[in-house]
């Protein structure tokens, strides 16, 4: 069986490098404090050659310049508000074009259509989250309520925050840096536009005939963050894309003290560009979960029954490991699962790194790993090989089926109210699906008595529990009846799609733009069908991912030696020989997948 852990790397497009802004950019703010550096900095945020990006499919378009990064050797999306993987080429169902700042506080397009449209606060975001974030006032959750999935979080502020809302969004502490320069940016360059009184912008801005300014606990919020969060390589390369694409510049990045000088504890000393510049200061990198599968950003499955230790690798700073929702601790570089009581036990594992560059305090973006105990006599089918449904034919009641969307792949998974969510992208191994998560819905067409072509869908999950028929309850809505289903016609037309049609209540579709499955009276997206095939054979060259010997990665003075098939590459991608290599971090692949970072000296 073979040791898998996972590589993430930067897209080629976002460099690890400092990119200044050209001479002179800058000049109208030298010496100048207060009001008076904000309004230059208002000015030169706005250049007269300003060029707006239609907002839309263009603004995808510049997002593949500016937020793209690398999974797997594939680009996926870069979302600031989810864990999940949307493949950047199957397009971008199921992802929203999410204002940081909601466009709802000025009135939209209508308000400022700069503003609607400005790069500088608009990023790809996962529909789900971007939906639950809605127009809330950022601010720091005490009870996330609405909404927690590790990234983004919605619910109650604590005291001091929230500006007296009942609600606030909350981002991940290693983008919180990212978030808080981003609205500096838009409460300053477009301090002047008409923020309405009655939008959820009030909790945040004092608004005033004419500007706007931030409130006394946004400005203590937003600069700490920003403090806590520095720039790092992502961000400063982004800022540089953009100004290819818009001839502007987030001065906030480029001198991430500016906070301080317009609203903060500097507000009375002259500002000086040179003295102000950023300084590259990067997270340490995230741990890898090994022997295991990813099945989104930083996101783990595993299996277990008897003792298991769960192994991270890590090449710098101090790693720190939470199990079950306890408190974070060092264990070195394993924790030991215990032997599994029940069949779909589940463990639940944290785990970050943290390092002090320059007395910075930062930690690593945290990896969850979900270890599900599985009673080695119970089959289970995360490990199978399905093949895609071409033909009506195909559909028999004797097998499992699993659903996706069509054009992103997205898996219907078992769990949700009124629709079934979508759990990720499945592994493929050309066009047949190799590895499905722990979420995937497993389903059986049980034919309908005296009915041609007619069934009803039986879910169950990948370790073959039934979690009950489809009931198509009312348009839009479904639920899962341990007795009975919705009875169904299933056909394949000719282009693959699945036709499942209810006798009542629509039909099952795909809703990209709110992710989920359900039954629907109207169009929405299409969904496909993936037959069990078989289990993986010995010699086939596909197995569940678990844990074998392999040939070894060697380093010897400033070279790195891979076995046969494998390949070096550095931090931004690029494949290198791995021989006489300048000093730096770089990362070794084996042919069975196991990435390694190494340090050369």
């Amino acid at each position: 069986m073979k040791k898998i852990t996972f590589l993430l790397m930067l897209a080629s497009g976002m460099a690890s490098m400092l990119a200044e802004a050209p001479a002179g950019y800058y000049s109208s703010l030298e010496g100048k404090k207060g009001d008076e550096l904000k309004n230059a900095v208002k000015a030169v945020s706005m250049p007269e050659d300003f060029e707006m990006v239609s907002y839309g499919e263009d603004s995808w378009t510049a997002f593949q310049k500016t937020d793209v990064r690398t999974v797997e050797g594939r680009q996926i999306w870069r979302d600031m508000y989810s864990n999940r993987m949307v493949y950047v080429s199957t397009g971008h169902d199921g992802l929203n074009i999410e204002h940081s700042v909601a466009n709802s506080w000025w009135g939209g397009k209508n308000g400022s259509r700069e503003a609607y449209s400005d790069l500088m606060h608009l990023n790809p975001s996962d529909a789900d989250a971007n939906n639950k974030k809605s127009n809330h006032p950022l601010g720091k959750v005490a009870d996330a309520r609405l909404y927690d999935n590790g990234i983004s979080k919605i619910g109650t502020p604590f005291s001091g925050f929230g500006g007296g809302a009942a609600t606030v969004f909350e981002p991940v502490d290693e983008y919180k840096g990212d978030f808080a320069r981003a609205y500096l940016y838009i409460f300053t360059a477009y301090a002047d536009i008409p923020w309405k009184e009655d939008a959820n912008g009030k909790y945040m801005l004092d608004i005033a005939t004419g500007s706007v300014k931030p409130q006394a606990w946004v400005i203590d919020m937003l600069l700490s963050w920003a403090a806590a969060d520095p720039v790092d390589d992502v961000e400063m390369a982004r800022n540089e894309e953009i100004y290819k694409i818009q001839h502007n510049r987030n001065p906030f990045i480029d001198f991430p003290a500016l906070g301080e000088y317009i609203y903060g504890s500097k507000k009375g000393e002259a500002f000086a560009t040179a003295s102000n510049k950023a300084a590259e200061v990067n997270r340490p990198a995230e741990p890898v979960a090994t022997g295991l599968w990813l099945t989104g950003v930083n996101t783990y499955s595993g299996r277990y029954w008897t003792d298991n230790s769960l192994s991270f690798d890590y090449t710098e700073g101090n790693l720190w490991i939470s199990c079950d929702g306890g408190s974070y601790q060092q264990y070195g570089s394993q924790i030991t699962i215990p032997q599994a009581k029940a069949h779909g036990e589940k463990h639940t594992i944290r785990a970050y790194t943290t390092e002090d560059p320059n007395g910075e305090g930062l930690r690593s973006p945290i990896v969850y790993v979900t270890m599900t105990g599985k009673d080695t006599s119970v089959t289970d089918y995360t490990g199978a090989v399905w093949t895609p449904v071409t033909m009506t034919s195909e559909i028999t009641p004797d097998s499992y089926y699993l659903i996706l969307s069509e054009n992103v792949k997205h898996v219907m998974s078992y769990e949700g109210s009124n629709f079934l969510q979508m759990c990720g992208f499945p592994r493929f191994d050309g066009d047949n699906i190799t590895c499905i998560s722990d979420e995937a819905a497993l389903v059986r067409f049980v034919p309908v008595s005296g009915a041609e072509s007619q069934y009803t869908l039986l879910i169950s999950d990948p370790l073959g529990k039934e979690k009950g028929y489809w009931q198509a309850n009312a348009s839009n809505k479904m639920k899962l009846n341990a007795a009975s289903g919705t009875a169904a016609e299933v056909t394949v037309d000719e282009n693959g799609r699945a036709i499942i049609k209810f006798s009542v209540n629509g039909s099952l579709q795909y809703n990209k733009t709110q992710p989920r499955f359900t039954n629907y009276a109207t169009n929405q997206g299409a969904v496909v069908l993936y037959k069990f095939k078989e289990f993986p054979q010995p010699g086939s060259g596909i197995e569940t991912p678990s844990i074998i010997e392999e040939a070894p990665v060697a380093v010897s003075s400033r070279d790195i030696i891979v076995p046969e098939g494998g390949a070096v590459y550095d931090l931004n991608g690029r494949r290198v020989s791995g021989m006489n290599l300048a000093p730096g971090v770089y990362v070794a692949v084996t042919p069975q997948g196991r990435a390694v970072k190494i340090a050369i000296r």
